[in-house]
């Protein structure tokens, strides 16, 4: 068995995991079905009842009071979490026990009192999936749960969590997130809540880690991600990293407001540092006129698509993380970032929003497609096979009519566009940066990668 964690920093990418699982969630009710169950989830065996439970391989960070009415050890027998939606906490009954109330209760919503009773679901929009855990079918506990201790869930905004609740000073400069990270959780992450997914593995495949880039959580995971490399330094990483619209993808003059220039500010220094760690980087598009459910489930599209080829059970069409790192650099391992993001007909790429300079081509240095429709054959090195999806009924509807979809993956040329421009961003507006001129020499490095040619030395992104 070849086992995968999944490692999520932010609410945001905490919905994406959600969806993926109960999609894994959805494949334990079929007999037939051609996944490897282990490669995603830790099966428990209870010698006792001669029943198997399954827990996830992942491990989500998330703000105080962001996992929503989930206790962290809600369902476990340790019996230290208190919930009753009848009564009150001060009315609880458990004898020798003490009630301390942490936060303003936030009640379950109907999806998970409906599988505590086995009723039936109701059906999920943009209003009753607000936080994750409102429709999660799998049980996240205390050994896959992370949180912030200072900084509490922003209804509002989750992408920003509020420092000590105070509504004054928000999660949302890269600095401020990679040292919270180092500071406050680097020793304990690694020593014990990561070590404890290990050790459930036989033997560990990669790792996926999901992220925010434009916010807090970017720096967050960018010095996660640092922690980890130098703790497992020869394990495939596939990083995701999640960009919403700025002022260069909407082509408004880069200081048009403070929010404009800090997106693109904390995005720069979170590529940068997360390219590097990765054996692969997907920069993915946060589509801001959908809610975090919707966009989760149609990002599990080119997710699970990408995941699914790793844990196939037909050994000749199971392709590990590696593998296809490879393929898609083909040794040029400083040429990983994924900028041809199709699943299904939608393109996810944050890259393709980006105003392309005058000069740069199209090329195409590596690609690959996956099928997930079984019939399919093909003999082309480039074309994988996975199995047919089986989406969660949690999934919106309208992304999970096409079962048998395909998914195209490319390292193209465009990367040379975001590299090009940030390049001139930094040398005009960083000027009094401590990091300006380490930023321009991994800028300029990164968009060196991906040239083909020659180009005019004066070109320059003077319009933004």
């Amino acid at each position: 068995m070849r086992e995968i964690i999944n490692i999520s920093a932010s609410h945001r990418t905490n919905h994406v995991l959600t969806q993926f699982y109960n999609g894994q969630e959805q494949l334990l009710q079929d007999d037939n079905a051609n996944n490897e169950t282990g490669v995603f989830l830790n099966p428990v065996v209870d010698k006792i009842s001669k029943t198997v439970s399954y827990s996830p391989r992942a491990l989500l960070w998330d703000a105080r009071n962001g996992v929503g009415s989930l206790g962290l050890h809600e369902y476990e027998t340790s019996h230290d979490y208190y919930f009753d939606p009848n009564r009150k906490p001060e009315e609880a009954t458990q004898d020798g026990v003490q009630v301390i109330q942490t936060h303003q209760r936030i009640p379950k919503s109907e999806f998970q009192t409906a599988i505590d009773s086995s009723g039936i679901l109701p059906e999920l929009n943009d209003t009753n999936t607000k936080y994750w855990s409102d429709y999660s079918k799998l049980v996240f506990g205390s050994s896959n749960l992370n949180t912030l201790k200072d900084w509490y869930h922003n209804v509002d905004d989750p992408s920003l969590p509020d420092f000590q609740d105070q509504h004054q000073a928000y999660f949302n400069s890269y600095e401020v997130g990679y040292n919270e990270f180092k500071s406050q959780y680097s020793a304990d992450f690694i020593d014990e809540k990561l070590h404890w997914q290990l050790e459930a593995c036989d033997g560990l495949q990669g790792i996926n880690l999901l992220s925010e880039l434009d916010n807090g959580w970017g720096g967050f995971s960018s010095s996660l991600l640092l922690e980890v490399r130098d703790e497992l330094p020869k394990t495939d990483i596939l990083t995701w990293g999640f960009n919403k619209d700025d002022a260069l993808s909407l082509e408004k003059p880069v200081r048009s407001s403070k929010t404009n220039f800090d997106l693109i500010c904390n995005k720069i220094r979170s590529t940068i540092s997360l390219v590097r760690d990765s054996q692969l980087f997907f920069p993915m598009y946060s589509d801001p006129q959908q809610s975090m459910w919707r966009s989760a489930g149609a990002a599990t599209l080119l997710f699970d698509a990408v995941n699914a080829v790793s844990s196939n059970r037909v050994a000749e069409d199971c392709v590990s993380l590696g593998q296809i790192a490879g393929m898609l650099t083909q040794g040029e391992t400083r040429r990983n970032v994924v900028s041809q993001l199709n699943a299904n007909g939608i393109d996810f790429s944050f890259y393709s929003h980006v105003p392309k300079l005058k000069t740069t081509g199209d090329e195409l240095y590596n690609q690959l497609t996956i099928s997930r429709d079984p019939k399919y054959v093909s003999s082309e090195p480039w074309m994988l096979k996975a199995y047919e999806w089986q989406p969660s009924d949690t999934i919106p509807v309208d992304y999970r009519l096409n079962t048998t979809y395909m998914t195209n993956l490319a390292v193209t040329e465009k990367p040379r566009d975001v590299f090009k421009s940030w390049f001139d961003l930094v040398s005009r507006y960083f000027r009094y940066d401590s990091d300006r001129e380490e930023l321009k020499e991994e800028l300029g490095t990164l968009a060196s990668e991906y040239e083909h040619g020659w180009y005019d030395d004066d070109e320059s992104g003077d319009d933004y």
